[in-house]
């Protein structure tokens, strides 16, 4: 069955996933990116049996949920809505999806349950499949924030809830305490192995992990020759302000020329066939403004990375020094 096809069930919350999910987000978001063009590719993308559909509040100027909403409203008669999967996330004032580095925050349960009802009004959806709390820690939960979480579920806002963190203690004390969040979104490519150990415990523990950044932001691919576009500049310019993405990049060579080198596939393909190997991982988000580039990730044969080539990339990330992960 084609990968886009496949389901795979989201921890605890019994939802059945596509292991490719399709986020909606950066340049996919952006004024300068057109809207005709975006709506195309979410088309696309679900013509092709992805179901997950991830955005945030603050994505993209702000200007993503409602992008998305307006998308949502012809393609919600051709498909129904228990049959997607719906992701967005809260917490985050600033409106560059954290391009500096310089996130400003707010989980206060007003906060929250005002940025929820503002995604459903931007999204045009009655509930959200998985709310999330955006670059949330562990010191920014407390009982309020859960009793606020616990009465957007009784309303019937949201369905499940989690955390978007790439931040290992996080992670860790989301394993502490299993029962609080549903769902995480992290950051998990070839090039942060040191996150397998953390996704083994999260699965054990019920909680479902979709994992973000497993192209590393670009990163793990080689350069292509082509005319330049407008988001390949946003895309440049985040990658040098963005504290995290200058990590990537920097760290990035030897798994890059390393992918490069496993001929079984295109390198997109080996580095989601090696993410999507983990048992633990119920799908991978993939952010894209071009239609050609997710076909090409839809068409991954999770068995066509061998042991022998996942071998070699365990070899090329050896001691995790180069990791970014946090």
């Amino acid at each position: 069955m084609p990968l886009a096809h496949q389901r795979r069930t989201l921890g605890r919350t019994g939802l059945a996933v596509s292991p490719v999910g399709l986020g909606c987000s950066g340049f996919w978001g952006h004024r300068r990116f057109p809207e005709q063009s975006a709506a195309h590719v979410v088309e696309h993308a679900l013509a092709r049996g992805v179901n997950l559909l991830d955005t945030g509040h603050n994505y993209s100027g702000f200007h993503a949920e409602p992008r998305l909403g307006r998308i949502l409203r012809s393609l919600l008669k051709q498909y129904p809505r228990d049959s997607l999967v719906i992701s967005s996330k809260g917490g985050t004032l600033t409106g560059q999806a954290g391009v500096s580095g310089a996130e400003q925050r707010n989980f206060s349960p007003a906060a929250i349950t005002a940025s929820c009802e503002a995604s459903l009004r931007n999204l045009g959806l009655d509930y959200l499949d998985i709310y999330q709390l955006h670059g949330a820690s562990q010191h920014d939960i407390n009982d309020d924030l859960l009793a606020a979480l616990q009465r957007l579920r009784e309303r019937g806002l949201i369905r499940h809830t989690g955390i978007n963190t790439h931040t290992a203690s996080t992670l860790c004390w989301m394993i502490d305490h299993p029962t609080l969040f549903d769902v995480v979104l992290l950051d998990y490519s070839a090039l942060q192995q040191d996150r397998e150990p953390l996704i083994d415990r999260l699965h054990a523990a019920g909680i479902g992990v979709l994992a973000g950044t497993v192209l590393a932001q670009g990163h793990l691919l080689p350069s292509r020759a082509r005319l330049p576009r407008p988001a390949d500049a946003w895309y440049l310019a985040r990658a040098w302000l963005k504290p995290s993405s200058r990590s990537l990049m920097h760290s990035a060579r030897r798994m890059r020329h390393t992918i490069a080198a496993i001929h079984s596939q295109r390198p997109a393909q080996t580095a989601f066939a090696y993410a999507l190997g983990h048992r633990g991982v119920a799908s991978g988000i993939l952010g894209t403004t071009r239609t050609g580039s997710l076909d090409e990730v839809l068409a991954t044969r999770l068995e066509a990375l061998t042991p022998a080539e996942r071998q070699r990339l365990v070899d090329a990330f050896g001691d995790g020094r180069g990791s970014p992960s946090q």
